[in-house]
């Protein structure tokens, strides 16, 4: 998938290093605009044998890439009723080009036969969640951890059997 000098695919091993270095700036970004404390947030303690845990028990991982080198990732694991969507993180040089919509966009199409997308977001984060709301997904609830509000919010993808027999109880 490209979009201009952008290219979407689906992470190989060799690319998770990359994929951590820019999970930590955009997080470290994200503690320093909400003045939380950078230890809080898991995504900045996850290491290289955490993300390889990850694609071992299979989650996938999604990288926008622009001359070879990582500009945004996001991750998907499949679960029994739905796909669990986490990290997605954009390089700061490319914030506002597009990357993060393609990056779920890429990761909804290799999930194709889901028919629930799951994710959360701090409830401060204004831009994740005009994303969110843009791409069809709705708030589910929310909780506050630690005190920090994060929402959740899902996306329900009618399958394909529903819009092609309407009429038809399965």
């Amino acid at each position: 998938m490209q979009h201009n000098s952008m290219a979407v695919r689906v992470a190989a091993e060799a690319d998770l290093t990359q994929v951590l270095r820019v999970q930590r700036e955009a997080f470290g970004r994200v503690a320093a605009e909400l003045d939380i404390d950078p230890t809080f947030l898991p995504p900045l303690r996850e290491t290289i044998d955490d993300l390889r845990a990850l694609v071992s028990s299979g989650t996938v991982f999604f990288v926008a890439t622009a001359d070879d080198t990582i500009v945004g990732s996001v991750r998907g694991t499949p679960e029994a009723d739905r796909i669990s969507i986490g990290r997605l993180v954009v390089a700061s040089g490319w914030l506002r080009r597009g990357v993060a919509s393609e990056l779920m966009s890429h990761l909804e199409s290799h999930f194709a036969a889901a028919e629930r997308f799951v994710l959360f977001t701090g409830a401060d984060a204004a831009a994740p969640l005009a994303l969110y709301a843009k791409l069809g997904y709705e708030t589910t609830h929310s909780q506050s951890e630690n005190g920090v509000e994060l929402v959740w919010l899902s996306k329900t993808v009618r399958p394909e059997r529903d819009l092609l027999y309407p009429d038809a109880h399965v």
